[in-house]
């Protein structure tokens, strides 16, 4: 039963989380104005802190109608200077993502699902085949679990924003200001959109919460079966696994995508250009992953010679011993997918995290590259600890 409640609770923290994100990506035409008697137009206030889907929409429009009958379109949204005295009204106009913020959750339950799916994958396979022998008990306090984890959680968001601000401070910042900025995770504003930075990540998160969390859980569920599958039977299948590494790492994820590209160029609805990306992601992956988690791990004849049968070594004493161990494999894999999804968001121009990243790298605009950093290791590192606390609870063998 506890395999079979891993697995649900992954496959409807999953599903939950995909679903959020997708809420949080749906945008709306949407108005501010402020209006007054003067000779200059002021925006309206605190129009920069709108969550703007730029990347997708654009960049938000503005204009000032004098007087009620002679509107002016701008090109940048700023104080505007009147000919005289007049009344005006001030209109900034654009597509927001009103529910960006729920994206936050998205991604959350997206990173938490897939590496409970992981656990609940093993130990089904394992109380499927060999029933009750696959519990063990588990040694050590569950609070020093906890703890230790906590601990690498500072330590490790200690040292992002470390060096993000040592970054602010290059380029002319004030200690103190960067010291504020940094314990408020205010960013400012983008130099290139005049947008607040915070606002931005926000917009962009539920494209890339989709994008990850479909091509993640899809790696996960499928390279740890081909695993497991991979040990228990040595045959084509495993020397399918072993040349698909080798497939998966000289065919990049952006090789991939330009070849999608080039071969099948369609101009389609949002829904359906998410599948091109999705292919160039999680197909080199499952090869990869699959390789990283068990296939070193042998059965070996001199285990075979004291009577134990291929089931019982396959799957309590190699898959009992490394399932552990290997969860810290689904961090390194998570990484590698994500820098190739930066990679795949900016060739097909998703309008994610990692082409809001690319647009802050070519245009200078360094707050929101660091916003970017902090924002996405700060998910990440948070979606880790709570699924490894999580784990503690559920499976004691975790703490050893």
């Amino acid at each position: 039963m506890r395999a079979w409640t891993l697995v649900v609770t992954s496959v409807i923290l999953i599903m939950i989380g995909i679903g959020v994100s997708l809420i949080a990506s749906e945008s709306s035409y949407f108005s501010t104005i402020s209006y007054g008697f003067g000779k200059c137009a002021i925006p309206p206030p605190n129009w920069e802190s709108q969550y703007w889907a730029v990347l997708s929409h654009g960049s938000p429009t503005a204009e000032v109608i004098v007087n009620g009958s002679h509107t002016i379109n701008l090109n940048e949204i700023k104080d505007f200077p009147l000919n005289s005295t007049s009344f005006y009204v001030y209109v900034v106009s654009g597509y927001v993502e009103s529910l960006a913020p729920l994206s936050l959750a998205g991604i959350l339950l997206v990173f938490m699902g897939t590496a409970m799916g992981f656990r609940g994958m093993v130990l089904l396979v394992q109380e499927r085949t060999i029933g009750n022998l696959a519990n063990s008990e588990g040694e050590g306090s569950i609070k020093s679990y906890v703890m230790k984890r906590l601990l690498s959680f500072i330590i490790s968001m200690i040292i992002i924003t470390s060096i993000t601000g040592f970054l602010e401070i290059a380029h002319g910042e004030s200690i103190l200001k960067v010291i504020i900025e940094l314990i408020t995770l205010n960013f400012g504003l983008s130099r290139r959109y005049d947008i607040a930075v915070d606002s931005l990540l926000l917009s962009s998160l539920p494209y890339t919460s989709v994008l990850s969390g479909i091509s993640f859980a899809l790696s996960v569920y499928l390279g740890t079966f081909l695993a497991v599958r991979g040990i228990a039977q040595s045959g084509p299948l495993t020397k399918l696994i072993t040349k698909w590494k080798y497939i998966g790492n000289a065919l990049a994820s952006w090789i991939i995508a330009l070849s999608l590209i080039y071969g099948f160029h369609l101009d389609v609805e949002k829904g359906v250009n998410l599948i091109f990306p999705l292919i160039s992601l999680f197909f080199p992956f499952i090869g990869t992953f699959a390789n990283r988690l068990f296939l070193p791990y042998k059965v070996q004849d001199s285990f075979k010679a004291k009577g134990l049968s291929r089931a019982i070594l396959v799957y309590r004493h190699v898959l009992g011993s490394t399932s552990v161990v290997a969860l810290s494999t689904i961090s390194a894999a998570f990484i590698d997918m994500l820098i190739a999804e930066f990679l795949v968001e900016s060739i097909f121009y998703w309008p994610g995290l990692g082409l809001l990243l690319r647009e802050g790298a070519v245009y200078g605009d360094f707050k929101v590259v660091e916003g970017v950093l902090i924002f996405y290791s700060t998910i990440v590192l948070l979606s880790s600890l709570v699924g490894d606390i999580f784990y503690g609870f559920v499976d004691p063998r975790v703490r050893r």
